[in-house]
C-alpha cells in the first residue's frame, strides 16, 4: 500500500504551461532564425514556422531538410517518470534523442531556450523595433528615466524653497510681539 501511494506520488503531473506559453507568446513576435532549409542550404525561418506545439510537447526545427539524415528539432516536453522538463535533441533518420537539458523549473528551461535561440537569431532580417518584447523593455526604461527626472525636480524644487524660508527668516524678528488691547 505504501509502496503504491508512493508511486502515485511519483507519477505527478510535471507543471509545463509556463513553457507552452512563452513559446507561443515568442512565436508571434516576427524573430527569425538560421535553420537548414529543405534543399539543405541555410536559411533564414521565421520562428512561428520553426516552431510545433501539440500535446505537451514543443518542436523547434532548426533544420528541415528532404534528406532525412539532415533534419532536426530541439524537443521540449514534461516527464513524468523523471518529474522533469527535458529538452532533447533529435537528429537524422530514426534518431535517437539527446538529452541537452533537464529541470524541475519551468523558468530554467525557458532560460535554457532563450540563450539556445539567442546564438541562432537572424540579426539582419529580426528588428529589434518589430518585436513587442523590446517596445515593452523601451516604454518601462522611459517611464523610470521619467520617474527619475520628477523624482529630481521635486528634490530641487524642495531646495528652493527651504533656500528661500533660510533667507527670509533672517530677515524676520526673532520674536514677534503681539499687540496689547
Amino acid at each position: 500500500m505504501l509502496d503504491s501511494a508512493h508511486q502515485k506520488e511519483r507519477l505527478q503531473e510535471v507543471p509545463f504551461d509556463d513553457v507552452e506559453v512563452f513559446l507561443r507568446q515568442i512565436m508571434t513576435q516576427n524573430i527569425f532564425i538560421h535553420t537548414v532549409g529543405v534543399n539543405g542550404k541555410h536559411e533564414s525561418t521565421i520562428l512561428a514556422k520553426a516552431v510545433f506545439s501539440m500535446n505537451k510537447v514543443v518542436r523547434l526545427y532548426y533544420s528541415t531538410s528532404f534528406d532525412e539524415t539532415q533534419s532536426g528539432f530541439i524537443r521540449i516536453r514534461p516527464d513524468v517518470e523523471q518529474q522533469l522538463i527535458v529538452v532533447e535533441r533529435l537528429h537524422g533518420y530514426r534518431s535517437t534523442p539527446e538529452i541537452l537539458y533537464a529541470s524541475h523549473e519551468q523558468a530554467h528551461v525557458i532560460r535554457y531556450v532563450v540563450r539556445w535561440l539567442l546564438r541562432r537569431i537572424d540579426w539582419s532580417k529580426t528588428k529589434l523595433t518589430n518585436l513587442d518584447l523590446y517596445k515593452r523593455y523601451i516604454e518601462q526604461e522611459q517611464e523610470e528615466y521619467l520617474a527619475k527626472i520628477a523624482q529630481e525636480e521635486l528634490a530641487r524644487q524642495e531646495a528652493e524653497v527651504a533656500q528661500v524660508i533660510k533667507k527670509h527668516a533672517k530677515q524676520l524678528p526673532k520674536r514677534i510681539v503681539a499687540p496689547h488691547l
